[in-house]
């Protein structure tokens, strides 16, 4: 049975969000265009008229109490609305009881709402109540943007259907007692953007009337308890270091639990034969919904063991990955081989786990760390013979320019950044995947030569005065007399506003040529594996090729700025790779030797001293 219906007529009833459902997910923009789109009513409509909002379906339970099917969302943000309203419709007469609302998988949430903490507070103690109380938040922002609203919205709200009046309306949509409300909710979904595959598992395996009515009360406490587990492993999976230790993209689905059911999806998937092809669209939940129904049929288990069993999987998935995350050794070895290799070795690591010690699991990740970073490749020589090649020959242009080691010198150099946390004592130090992640996604990695190769491409004139100062400084602090000429020239080239790009180019050669001289650095080792950091290509294009110690004062302002620098860039640059270092204008040949030593340790760790 359906009707237009009034909000003001929702008041004093009781409305419940069952635990298949979603919980509250409206974010500002939600929030801001229901009630941009109510103030443009009120703007433009004439008396008489009223604006539909979505359908609110429901079903009742008894007098005045109804579950909701759909329409939870709207329903909830115009119940923030209302208590926000609250003195303006006492004074205009407005002073019905409001409406109530209880989310299942929320023991506190009907006493969360009722004291209205939601208002002086932001609760982060689960992700309904933190969107709860930010929704209250926007909509004191938009309020207050829109002087007047207050006053004139409450009628707009809160009118009934008489004559000449103007309000808004849902469309009020009964559900017979008789019909099974699962089947409704997905059915009212289908084709909506709004349900994702967690959701609608979480609908399949917690609808509680699929059982007989002397069990319900047992294995309605056994569907509670599988919710309130759902939420903490939601909340887990939600928190940035956990998600980017796992996964190597952005999860901007509205439920992170799904990454759980993909894994087990695609198990089930592999071993069953469900389906001659994978579904293209709920894939991940027709093959649980299809494995759930197979466990009862052929396995002879009853639907709540059955929905534990599933449930159980999903457990023992969490908690391999709460323990890897806990384990310091184990989140750095997984954590890279996860950026390496992707999150599908996640399944093969539980299989390994499950048949292996401690010490033996340690030793297989050892070994799959080995294969990612051991090299197989050959170099050609003058001549074109083809010979073997050590870490130290890795190089980021091979003579022939027709080939470069890149990929396996960023897998590398990758590793010693992570195994340089591990190491790392300080706080208990974890590699912050998520920072690493998120950048390679947005600004990208770049390898950066520590010793710059040249100064090509600055032609633009504001750039070329950026070098000479930041030089002519570099080469002051020094106190070397070989570079008084030069640096006299460089004062007198600042000054020039017609500088000649012939001449810019000729200072530019004679400073790296003399630098080049002092550092022991040539054209074949410029490019070597001993020359080479991590650095993001933000950074990487405002160090312009600087020398050694310009790059390491603008690679510490960019630090300060909250702009993340991996820990052994940042040594490189701090010589914390050489001992006493004599010089720290110039990256040497201690520096390069002494960063090549600690390189060739983690190296040698993985691929030659460990026995794998």
């Amino acid at each position: 049975m359906s009707s237009t219906t009034p909000l003001i007529d929702l008041f004093g009833k009781k409305f419940i969000i069952p635990h298949y459902q979603r919980g509250y997910r409206w974010e500002e923009q939600e929030v801001t265009e229901l009630l941009d789109d109510i103030w443009n009513f009120m703007n433009t409509s004439n008396n008489g008229e009223f604006y539909c909002l979505q359908p609110i379906v429901v079903q009742k339970i008894k007098e005045n109490e109804f579950n909701v099917l759909d329409g939870q969302q709207r329903l909830t943000t115009l119940y923030l609305i209302l208590v926000y309203l609250e003195s303006v419709r006492f004074e205009n007469g407005y002073n019905q009881e409001l409406f109530t609302l209880n989310y299942d998988t929320r023991d506190k949430c009907e006493v969360f709402l009722r004291d209205r903490t939601f208002i002086t507070t932001i609760d982060e103690s689960n992700i309904d109540f933190q969107h709860i109380c930010n929704s209250y938040k926007y909509i004191d922002t938009w309020f207050k943007s829109h002087p007047g609203a207050k006053i004139k919205l409450v009628p707009i709200l809160l009118d009934d259907n008489g004559p000449g009046n103007k309000n808004i309306r849902f469309i009020w949509y009964d559900v017979q007692q008789e019909k099974n409300p699962i089947d409704v909710f997905i059915r009212l979904n289908v084709g909506k953007i709004a349900l994702t595959d967690a959701e609608l598992i979480k609908a399949l395996l917690l609808q509680s009337d699929k059982y007989h009515p002397d069990d319900l009360k047992i294995n309605k406490m056994k569907l509670f308890e599988i919710a309130t587990e759902w939420d903490t492993i939601e909340y887990t999976l939600q928190e940035e270091a956990f998600w980017y230790f796992l996964s190597n993209d952005e999860n901007t689905k509205p439920t992170h639990i799904e990454f759980i059911f993909d894994a087990i999806a695609n198990k089930i998937f592999r071993e069953k034969k469900y389906f001659e092809t994978k579904p293209l669209k709920h894939a991940t939940f027709l093959i649980l919904s299809a494995y759930l129904q197979d466990v009862i049929t052929n396995e002879n288990k009853s639907r709540i063991e059955a929905v534990k069993h599933i449930w159980e999987m999903v457990i023992e998935y969490f908690e391999y990955y709460k323990e890897w995350f806990e384990n310091r050794q184990l989140y750095h070895y997984i954590g890279y081989l996860i950026e390496s290799k992707g999150s599908n070795i996640i399944d093969t690591l539980i299989k390994e786990s499950k048949v292996r010690t401690k010490k033996s699991f340690v030793s297989y990740l050892e070994g799959e760390i080995k294969g990612v970073i051991k090299i197989n490749s050959k170099h050609k020589d003058a001549s074109g013979n083809s010979i073997d090649v050590n870490l130290k020959d890795l190089c980021y242009e091979n003579e022939n320019q027709k080939s470069n080691d890149k990929p396996l010198i960023i897998k590398i150099l990758f590793l010693h950044n992570v195994i340089a946390t591990l190491k790392s004592e300080k706080e208990k130090a974890k590699f912050p995947f998520n920072l690493y992640k998120k950048t390679k996604k947005n600004e990208k990695w770049s390898l950066e030569h520590i010793h710059a190769q040249n100064a090509e491409n600055i032609t633009k004139p504001e750039q070329q005065k950026s070098w000479l100062q930041d030089h002519i400084k570099s080469l002051t602090n020094t106190n070397d007399a070989q570079f008084d000429s030069i640096i006299k020239k460089m004062n007198a080239a600042l000054i020039d506003d017609n500088l000649d790009k012939e001449e810019f180019n000729k200072i530019v050669t004679y400073v790296y040529s003399l630098i080049n001289k002092i550092a022991g650095i040539t054209e074949k080792n410029t490019h070597q594996i001993d020359n080479l950091c991590l650095i993001d290509k933000n950074t990487n294009s405002q160090l312009n090729n600087s020398v050694f110690d310009v790059k390491r004062e603008k690679i510490k302002k960019r630090e300060v700025k909250g702009f993340y620098v991996p820990i052994s860039s940042r040594n490189v640059f701090l010589k914390a790779y050489t001992d006493y270092p004599q010089n720290n204008a110039y990256w040497r040949q201690e520096d390069r030797t002494g960063y090549l030593k600690s390189l060739e340790e983690t190296y040698d760790y993985f691929v030659n001293a460990a026995k794998k």
